[in-house]
Protein backbone atom coordinates (compact mmCIF):
# COMPACT_ATOMS: atom_id res chain seq x y z
CA UNK A 1 0.00 0.00 0.00
CA UNK A 2 1.21 3.50 -0.79
CA UNK A 3 2.25 5.65 2.14
CA UNK A 4 0.42 8.86 3.07
CA UNK A 5 2.97 11.17 1.47
CA UNK A 6 2.79 9.39 -1.90
CA UNK A 7 -1.02 9.42 -1.82
CA UNK A 8 -1.06 13.09 -0.84
CA UNK A 9 1.21 14.04 -3.74
CA UNK A 10 -0.84 11.98 -6.20
CA UNK A 11 -4.08 13.60 -5.01
CA UNK A 12 -2.62 17.12 -5.24
CA UNK A 13 -1.21 16.48 -8.70
CA UNK A 14 -4.53 15.09 -9.95
CA UNK A 15 -6.40 18.08 -8.51
CA UNK A 16 -3.92 20.44 -10.17
CA UNK A 17 -4.51 18.71 -13.52
CA UNK A 18 -8.27 18.43 -12.88
CA UNK A 19 -7.95 14.70 -13.52
CA UNK A 20 -11.30 13.59 -12.09
CA UNK A 21 -11.08 10.10 -13.58
CA UNK A 22 -7.75 9.40 -11.84
CA UNK A 23 -9.08 10.71 -8.51
CA UNK A 24 -12.11 8.44 -8.63
CA UNK A 25 -9.96 5.42 -9.54
CA UNK A 26 -7.48 6.27 -6.78
CA UNK A 27 -10.18 6.34 -4.13
CA UNK A 28 -11.83 3.21 -5.55
CA UNK A 29 -8.55 1.30 -5.20
CA UNK A 30 -7.98 2.26 -1.55
CA UNK A 31 -9.90 1.91 1.68
CA UNK A 32 -11.63 5.18 2.48
CA UNK A 33 -10.13 5.36 5.96
CA UNK A 34 -6.61 5.12 4.47
CA UNK A 35 -7.28 8.23 2.39
CA UNK A 36 -8.27 10.47 5.28
CA UNK A 37 -4.79 11.61 6.36
CA UNK A 38 -3.69 12.61 2.82
CA UNK A 39 -6.98 14.50 2.36
CA UNK A 40 -6.49 16.34 5.66
CA UNK A 41 -3.24 17.84 4.28
CA UNK A 42 -5.00 19.52 1.34
CA UNK A 43 -5.57 23.26 1.36
CA UNK A 44 -9.03 24.81 1.19
CA UNK A 45 -9.40 25.02 -2.59
CA UNK A 46 -8.03 21.51 -3.09
CA UNK A 47 -10.46 20.11 -0.51
CA UNK A 48 -13.41 21.87 -2.11
CA UNK A 49 -12.54 20.50 -5.54
CA UNK A 50 -12.00 16.96 -4.24
CA UNK A 51 -15.28 16.82 -2.30
CA UNK A 52 -17.09 18.19 -5.34
CA UNK A 53 -15.90 15.46 -7.74
CA UNK A 54 -15.88 12.42 -5.45
CA UNK A 55 -19.00 10.25 -5.15
CA UNK A 56 -21.24 11.51 -2.37
CA UNK A 57 -20.94 8.30 -0.36
CA UNK A 58 -17.13 8.46 -0.41
CA UNK A 59 -16.97 12.13 0.54
CA UNK A 60 -19.41 11.50 3.41
CA UNK A 61 -17.25 8.68 4.78
CA UNK A 62 -14.06 10.74 4.51
CA UNK A 63 -15.70 13.65 6.33
CA UNK A 64 -16.85 11.33 9.13
CA UNK A 65 -13.34 9.93 9.65
CA UNK A 66 -11.67 13.36 9.75
CA UNK A 67 -10.63 14.88 13.04
CA UNK A 68 -12.71 17.71 14.42
CA UNK A 69 -10.33 20.52 13.41
CA UNK A 70 -10.44 19.55 9.72
CA UNK A 71 -14.20 19.07 9.86
CA UNK A 72 -14.58 22.60 11.20
CA UNK A 73 -12.35 23.93 8.44
CA UNK A 74 -14.47 22.30 5.73
CA UNK A 75 -17.76 23.45 7.28
CA UNK A 76 -16.41 27.01 7.34
CA UNK A 77 -15.32 26.89 3.69
CA UNK A 78 -18.30 24.97 2.26
CA UNK A 79 -21.27 26.84 0.87
CA UNK A 80 -24.71 25.99 2.18
CA UNK A 81 -25.56 23.80 -0.80
CA UNK A 82 -22.21 21.99 -0.65
CA UNK A 83 -22.63 21.32 3.05
CA UNK A 84 -26.20 20.12 2.56
CA UNK A 85 -25.08 17.65 -0.10
CA UNK A 86 -22.30 16.39 2.15
CA UNK A 87 -24.53 15.94 5.20
CA UNK A 88 -26.96 13.80 3.22
CA UNK A 89 -24.28 11.12 3.18
CA UNK A 90 -23.32 11.29 6.86
CA UNK A 91 -25.20 9.23 9.44
CA UNK A 92 -27.35 11.14 11.91
CA UNK A 93 -25.43 9.99 15.00
CA UNK A 94 -22.15 11.22 13.48
CA UNK A 95 -23.75 14.59 12.71
CA UNK A 96 -25.09 14.81 16.26
CA UNK A 97 -21.61 14.08 17.67
CA UNK A 98 -20.19 16.73 15.37
CA UNK A 99 -22.74 19.35 16.39
CA UNK A 100 -21.99 18.70 20.05
CA UNK A 101 -18.30 19.53 19.49
CA UNK A 102 -18.64 22.52 17.17
CA UNK A 103 -18.62 26.21 18.08
CA UNK A 104 -22.10 27.70 18.18
CA UNK A 105 -21.85 29.46 14.80
CA UNK A 106 -20.70 26.32 12.95
CA UNK A 107 -23.21 24.10 14.76
CA UNK A 108 -25.95 26.48 13.62
CA UNK A 109 -24.67 26.28 10.04
CA UNK A 110 -24.76 22.47 10.11
CA UNK A 111 -28.28 22.31 11.55
CA UNK A 112 -29.58 24.88 9.07
CA UNK A 113 -28.29 22.87 6.11
CA UNK A 114 -29.47 19.49 7.33
CA UNK A 115 -32.73 18.01 6.09
CA UNK A 116 -35.80 18.29 8.30
CA UNK A 117 -35.61 14.58 9.11
CA UNK A 118 -31.93 14.79 10.00
CA UNK A 119 -32.54 17.92 12.07
CA UNK A 120 -35.21 16.10 14.08
CA UNK A 121 -32.89 13.14 14.62
CA UNK A 122 -30.08 15.44 15.78
CA UNK A 123 -32.35 17.16 18.28
CA UNK A 124 -33.53 13.75 19.51
CA UNK A 125 -29.99 12.41 20.00
CA UNK A 126 -28.82 15.58 21.77
CA UNK A 127 -31.78 15.42 24.16
CA UNK A 128 -30.59 12.23 25.85
CA UNK A 129 -28.22 12.21 28.84
CA UNK A 130 -24.54 12.20 28.06
CA UNK A 131 -22.92 8.73 28.02
CA UNK A 132 -26.31 7.04 27.59
CA UNK A 133 -27.38 4.62 24.86
CA UNK A 134 -29.66 7.32 23.46
CA UNK A 135 -26.76 9.74 23.01
CA UNK A 136 -24.64 7.29 20.97
CA UNK A 137 -27.33 5.47 19.00
CA UNK A 138 -28.02 5.87 15.29
CA UNK A 139 -31.43 6.58 13.85
CA UNK A 140 -30.36 5.12 10.49
CA UNK A 141 -31.55 1.54 10.83
CA UNK A 142 -33.56 -0.93 8.77
CA UNK A 143 -36.87 -2.09 10.19
CA UNK A 144 -39.49 -4.60 9.08
CA UNK A 145 -43.09 -5.35 10.04
CA UNK A 146 -44.08 -8.66 11.61
CA UNK A 147 -46.80 -9.04 8.96
CA UNK A 148 -44.25 -8.72 6.13
CA UNK A 149 -43.38 -11.73 4.04
CA UNK A 150 -39.81 -12.55 3.05
CA UNK A 151 -40.65 -11.15 -0.39
CA UNK A 152 -41.85 -7.87 1.17
CA UNK A 153 -38.66 -7.69 3.24
CA UNK A 154 -36.44 -8.13 0.19
CA UNK A 155 -38.28 -5.38 -1.67
CA UNK A 156 -37.86 -2.99 1.30
CA UNK A 157 -34.22 -3.97 1.61
CA UNK A 158 -33.48 -3.00 -1.98
CA UNK A 159 -35.25 0.34 -1.55
CA UNK A 160 -34.06 1.36 1.91
CA UNK A 161 -31.12 -0.85 2.82
CA UNK A 162 -28.49 1.56 1.53
CA UNK A 163 -29.68 4.22 4.00
CA UNK A 164 -29.09 2.07 7.06
CA UNK A 165 -25.82 1.80 8.99
CA UNK A 166 -26.14 -1.97 9.01
CA UNK A 167 -28.50 -4.56 7.57
CA UNK A 168 -26.84 -7.67 8.95
CA UNK A 169 -29.49 -7.78 11.65
CA UNK A 170 -32.97 -6.44 10.95
CA UNK A 171 -35.48 -5.59 13.65
CA UNK A 172 -39.16 -6.41 13.45
CA UNK A 173 -41.85 -4.12 14.84
CA UNK A 174 -45.60 -4.33 15.20
CA UNK A 175 -48.20 -1.77 14.13
CA UNK A 176 -47.43 0.32 17.21
CA UNK A 177 -43.67 0.36 16.43
CA UNK A 178 -42.98 -1.88 19.39
CA UNK A 179 -39.97 -4.16 19.04
CA UNK A 180 -41.18 -7.74 18.75
CA UNK A 181 -38.31 -9.62 17.13
CA UNK A 182 -35.09 -9.71 15.15
CA UNK A 183 -33.91 -11.60 12.12
CA UNK A 184 -30.51 -11.85 10.47
CA UNK A 185 -30.17 -11.06 6.80
CA UNK A 186 -28.65 -14.48 6.22
CA UNK A 187 -31.70 -16.20 7.68
CA UNK A 188 -34.43 -14.65 5.59
CA UNK A 189 -32.43 -14.62 2.33
CA UNK A 190 -32.73 -18.41 2.19
CA UNK A 191 -36.38 -18.65 3.26
CA UNK A 192 -39.34 -19.13 0.95
CA UNK A 193 -40.69 -15.80 -0.26
CA UNK A 194 -44.23 -16.33 1.06
CA UNK A 195 -43.12 -17.04 4.64
CA UNK A 196 -44.17 -14.43 7.22
CA UNK A 197 -41.37 -12.80 9.22
CA UNK A 198 -43.22 -13.38 12.49
CA UNK A 199 -42.89 -17.10 11.89
CA UNK A 200 -39.10 -17.09 11.44
CA UNK A 201 -37.94 -14.18 13.58
CA UNK A 202 -36.31 -14.48 16.99
CA UNK A 203 -38.77 -13.22 19.57
CA UNK A 204 -37.87 -11.14 22.65
CA UNK A 205 -34.59 -9.78 21.23
CA UNK A 206 -31.93 -8.29 23.48
CA UNK A 207 -32.34 -4.51 23.73
CA UNK A 208 -31.44 -1.47 25.81
CA UNK A 209 -33.32 1.68 26.72
CA UNK A 210 -32.32 5.22 25.83
CA UNK A 211 -31.09 5.83 29.39
CA UNK A 212 -28.93 2.71 29.64
CA UNK A 213 -25.33 3.68 30.42
CA UNK A 214 -23.01 3.33 27.43
CA UNK A 215 -20.61 1.14 29.42
CA UNK A 216 -23.45 -1.31 30.07
CA UNK A 217 -24.24 -1.33 26.35
CA UNK A 218 -20.59 -2.13 25.61
CA UNK A 219 -20.68 -4.95 28.17
CA UNK A 220 -23.79 -6.48 26.58
CA UNK A 221 -22.35 -6.34 23.06
CA UNK A 222 -19.16 -8.01 24.28
CA UNK A 223 -20.95 -10.63 26.41
CA UNK A 224 -23.35 -11.75 23.69
CA UNK A 225 -20.83 -11.34 20.84
CA UNK A 226 -23.13 -9.18 18.70
CA UNK A 227 -22.41 -6.27 16.36
CA UNK A 228 -25.58 -4.25 16.90
CA UNK A 229 -28.19 -3.80 19.63
CA UNK A 230 -31.58 -2.05 19.36
CA UNK A 231 -32.53 0.94 21.50
CA UNK A 232 -36.12 1.31 22.71
CA UNK A 233 -38.01 3.90 24.73
CA UNK A 234 -39.98 3.29 27.90
CA UNK A 235 -42.85 1.88 25.84
CA UNK A 236 -40.56 -0.59 24.04
CA UNK A 237 -40.84 1.30 20.77
CA UNK A 238 -37.81 0.98 18.52
CA UNK A 239 -36.08 4.35 18.05
CA UNK A 240 -32.48 3.50 17.17
CA UNK A 241 -29.55 1.11 17.18
CA UNK A 242 -26.07 1.07 18.66
CA UNK A 243 -23.45 -0.54 16.42
CA UNK A 244 -20.11 -2.05 17.35
CA UNK A 245 -18.18 0.87 15.80
CA UNK A 246 -19.97 3.22 18.20
CA UNK A 247 -19.00 0.94 21.07
CA UNK A 248 -15.35 0.92 19.99
CA UNK A 249 -15.34 4.70 20.35
CA UNK A 250 -17.01 4.38 23.76
CA UNK A 251 -14.45 1.84 24.95
CA UNK A 252 -11.57 4.01 23.77
CA UNK A 253 -12.99 7.02 25.61
CA UNK A 254 -13.67 5.01 28.77
CA UNK A 255 -10.19 3.45 28.82
CA UNK A 256 -8.59 6.87 28.29
CA UNK A 257 -10.69 8.36 31.08
CA UNK A 258 -9.88 5.49 33.48
CA UNK A 259 -6.15 5.78 32.79
CA UNK A 260 -6.28 9.51 33.48
CA UNK A 261 -8.28 9.11 36.69
CA UNK A 262 -6.06 6.28 37.95
CA UNK A 263 -3.08 8.59 37.66
CA UNK A 264 -4.71 11.52 39.41
CA UNK A 265 -5.62 13.49 36.28
CA UNK A 266 -9.12 14.83 35.67
CA UNK A 267 -10.29 13.63 32.23
CA UNK A 268 -9.42 15.87 29.28
CA UNK A 269 -11.83 15.74 26.35
CA UNK A 270 -9.32 16.35 23.55
CA UNK A 271 -5.97 14.74 22.74
CA UNK A 272 -2.77 15.74 24.53
CA UNK A 273 -1.22 17.65 21.61
CA UNK A 274 -4.43 19.53 20.84
CA UNK A 275 -5.24 20.36 24.45
CA UNK A 276 -4.24 23.81 25.65
CA UNK A 277 -1.68 24.21 28.41
CA UNK A 278 -4.29 25.84 30.66
CA UNK A 279 -6.71 22.90 30.27
CA UNK A 280 -3.93 20.43 31.14
CA UNK A 281 -3.00 22.49 34.19
CA UNK A 282 -6.64 22.50 35.33
CA UNK A 283 -6.84 18.73 34.91
CA UNK A 284 -3.74 18.09 37.03
CA UNK A 285 -3.50 20.85 39.62
CA UNK A 286 -6.47 19.90 41.86
CA UNK A 287 -5.15 16.39 42.47
CA UNK A 288 -1.61 17.68 42.98
CA UNK A 289 -2.88 20.04 45.69
CA UNK A 290 -4.97 17.30 47.33
CA UNK A 291 -2.06 14.85 47.34
CA UNK A 292 0.30 17.52 48.64
CA UNK A 293 -2.03 18.13 51.57
CA UNK A 294 -2.41 14.41 52.28
CA UNK A 295 1.36 13.96 52.16
CA UNK A 296 1.66 16.40 55.05
CA UNK A 297 0.30 13.60 57.23
CA UNK A 298 3.52 11.70 56.56
CA UNK A 299 5.44 14.70 57.83
CA UNK A 300 3.31 14.80 60.96
CA UNK A 301 3.95 11.10 61.57
CA UNK A 302 7.69 11.53 61.15
CA UNK A 303 7.64 14.48 63.56
CA UNK A 304 5.72 12.38 66.09
CA UNK A 305 8.48 9.75 66.01
CA UNK A 306 11.31 12.28 66.02
CA UNK A 307 12.73 10.86 69.25
CA UNK A 308 13.02 7.37 67.73
CA UNK A 309 14.72 8.73 64.61
CA UNK A 310 17.21 10.74 66.66
CA UNK A 311 18.00 7.71 68.81
CA UNK A 312 18.29 5.30 65.85
CA UNK A 313 19.33 7.33 62.76
CA UNK A 314 19.59 4.10 60.76
CA UNK A 315 15.79 3.90 60.64
CA UNK A 316 15.59 6.96 58.38
CA UNK A 317 17.30 5.31 55.40
CA UNK A 318 14.65 2.59 55.08
CA UNK A 319 11.59 4.85 55.11
CA UNK A 320 11.43 5.38 51.30
CA UNK A 321 11.76 1.63 50.70
CA UNK A 322 8.92 0.73 53.05
CA UNK A 323 6.64 3.48 51.73
CA UNK A 324 7.45 2.54 48.14
CA UNK A 325 6.70 -1.14 48.81
CA UNK A 326 3.30 -0.33 50.31
CA UNK A 327 2.41 2.03 47.48
CA UNK A 328 3.57 -0.34 44.75
CA UNK A 329 1.62 -3.22 46.24
CA UNK A 330 -1.51 -1.09 46.44
CA UNK A 331 -1.08 0.15 42.89
CA UNK A 332 -0.78 -3.41 41.53
CA UNK A 333 -3.91 -4.58 43.34
CA UNK A 334 -6.01 -1.54 42.40
CA UNK A 335 -5.07 -1.83 38.73
CA UNK A 336 -6.22 -5.45 38.59
CA UNK A 337 -9.45 -4.81 40.50
CA UNK A 338 -10.43 -1.67 38.58
CA UNK A 339 -9.83 -3.52 35.33
CA UNK A 340 -11.95 -6.42 36.59
CA UNK A 341 -14.78 -4.04 37.47
CA UNK A 342 -14.55 -2.36 34.06
CA UNK A 343 -14.94 -5.64 32.15
CA UNK A 344 -17.70 -6.88 34.47
CA UNK A 345 -15.52 -9.64 35.91
CA UNK A 346 -15.53 -8.34 39.50
CA UNK A 347 -18.62 -7.09 41.35
CA UNK A 348 -19.18 -5.43 44.71
CA UNK A 349 -20.45 -8.72 46.14
CA UNK A 350 -16.97 -10.14 45.53
CA UNK A 351 -15.31 -7.79 48.02
CA UNK A 352 -14.50 -10.53 50.55
CA UNK A 353 -13.19 -12.81 47.79
CA UNK A 354 -10.92 -10.00 46.62
CA UNK A 355 -9.79 -9.27 50.17
CA UNK A 356 -8.98 -12.95 50.81
CA UNK A 357 -7.10 -13.29 47.54
CA UNK A 358 -5.08 -10.14 48.12
CA UNK A 359 -4.18 -11.32 51.64
CA UNK A 360 -2.83 -14.56 50.17
CA UNK A 361 -0.96 -12.69 47.44
CA UNK A 362 0.42 -10.30 50.05
CA UNK A 363 1.60 -13.16 52.27
CA UNK A 364 3.39 -14.93 49.43
CA UNK A 365 4.99 -11.76 48.08
CA UNK A 366 5.98 -10.50 51.52
CA UNK A 367 7.62 -13.83 52.43
CA UNK A 368 10.05 -13.43 49.55
CA UNK A 369 10.57 -9.72 50.24
CA UNK A 370 11.13 -10.43 53.97
CA UNK A 371 13.87 -12.97 53.24
CA UNK A 372 15.68 -10.80 50.69
CA UNK A 373 15.39 -7.64 52.78
CA UNK A 374 16.58 -9.34 56.00
CA UNK A 375 19.56 -11.01 54.34
CA UNK A 376 20.61 -7.82 52.55
CA UNK A 377 20.60 -5.72 55.73
CA UNK A 378 22.08 -8.46 57.93
CA UNK A 379 24.88 -9.48 55.55
CA UNK A 380 25.73 -6.02 54.20
CA UNK A 381 25.06 -3.59 57.06
CA UNK A 382 26.05 0.06 56.85
CA UNK A 383 27.96 1.71 59.68
CA UNK A 384 24.77 3.29 61.03
CA UNK A 385 22.97 -0.07 60.97
CA UNK A 386 25.88 -1.80 62.69
CA UNK A 387 25.99 0.87 65.37
CA UNK A 388 22.25 0.53 66.08
CA UNK A 389 22.26 -3.28 66.07
CA UNK A 390 22.24 -5.15 62.79
CA UNK A 391 19.82 -7.88 63.83
CA UNK A 392 17.25 -5.51 65.34
CA UNK A 393 17.32 -3.16 62.33
CA UNK A 394 17.09 -6.03 59.83
CA UNK A 395 14.18 -7.60 61.69
CA UNK A 396 12.33 -4.28 62.17
CA UNK A 397 12.61 -3.29 58.54
CA UNK A 398 11.75 -6.76 57.23
CA UNK A 399 8.68 -7.12 59.43
CA UNK A 400 7.56 -3.64 58.44
CA UNK A 401 7.93 -4.75 54.80
CA UNK A 402 5.52 -7.65 55.43
CA UNK A 403 2.87 -5.42 56.94
CA UNK A 404 3.41 -2.72 54.31
CA UNK A 405 2.95 -5.23 51.49
CA UNK A 406 -0.13 -6.81 53.10
CA UNK A 407 -1.69 -3.43 53.82
CA UNK A 408 -1.01 -2.09 50.34
CA UNK A 409 -2.54 -5.15 48.64
CA UNK A 410 -5.69 -5.11 50.77
CA UNK A 411 -6.23 -1.33 50.47
CA UNK A 412 -5.60 -1.39 46.73
CA UNK A 413 -7.97 -4.31 46.23
CA UNK A 414 -10.82 -3.28 48.50
CA UNK A 415 -10.99 0.50 48.13
CA UNK A 416 -12.14 0.52 44.45
CA UNK A 417 -14.96 -1.88 45.38
CA UNK A 418 -16.04 0.31 48.29
CA UNK A 419 -16.16 3.28 45.93
CA UNK A 420 -18.15 1.21 43.44
CA UNK A 421 -20.69 0.46 46.19
CA UNK A 422 -21.29 4.20 46.42
CA UNK A 423 -22.11 4.17 42.67
CA UNK A 424 -18.99 6.18 41.86
CA UNK A 425 -16.30 5.49 39.28
CA UNK A 426 -13.75 3.14 40.91
CA UNK A 427 -11.05 4.67 38.73
CA UNK A 428 -11.56 7.89 40.69
CA UNK A 429 -9.73 6.15 43.53
CA UNK A 430 -6.55 7.02 41.75
CA UNK A 431 -3.36 5.09 42.34
CA UNK A 432 -1.76 8.12 44.06
CA UNK A 433 -4.63 8.20 46.57
CA UNK A 434 -4.18 4.52 47.38
CA UNK A 435 -0.43 5.06 47.53
CA UNK A 436 -0.86 7.93 50.01
CA UNK A 437 -3.09 5.83 52.27
CA UNK A 438 -0.71 2.86 52.12
CA UNK A 439 2.36 5.05 52.69
CA UNK A 440 0.92 6.74 55.76
CA UNK A 441 -0.20 3.47 57.33
CA UNK A 442 3.11 1.76 56.50
CA UNK A 443 5.09 4.53 58.23
CA UNK A 444 3.04 4.17 61.42
CA UNK A 445 3.52 0.39 61.43
CA UNK A 446 7.26 0.76 60.78
CA UNK A 447 7.84 3.17 63.64
CA UNK A 448 5.68 1.17 66.04
CA UNK A 449 7.66 -2.01 65.29
CA UNK A 450 10.96 -0.14 65.69
CA UNK A 451 9.76 1.38 68.97
CA UNK A 452 9.00 -2.09 70.34
CA UNK A 453 12.28 -3.71 69.17
CA UNK A 454 14.52 -0.88 70.37
CA UNK A 455 12.43 -0.19 73.49
CA UNK A 456 12.17 3.51 72.72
Amino acid sequence: MKNNLVLENEIKEAIKLKDVKFLKELFDNHQTVDMVVPVEHLDGEESLFLFKVLPNEVSGQIFTYMNNAHQQKLITEFSGSQLQQLLENVYSDDIADLVGELPANLAKKVIQNATNETRSQINLLLSFPEDSAGSIMSCDYFELKEKDTVKDALVKLKKQGNLAETINTCYVIDDFRKLVGSISLKNFLFEKKDVLLKDIMETDPLSVTTTTDQEEVATLIKRYDITVIPVVNNENRLIGIVTVDDIMDVMEDEVTEDIQRMNAVNPVETSYLKASVSSLVKSRLPWLLILMITDTFNGMIISNYETALMAIPALTGFMPTIMGTAGNGGGQASTMVIRGIAVDDIHTKDIFKVMFKEVLIGLMCSAVIFAICFLKIFLFPSSLVAAAGTFQVALSVSLAMIFAMMLGKVVGGVLPLLVSMLHLDPASVAAPVITTIADTSALIIYFEIATIFFKL
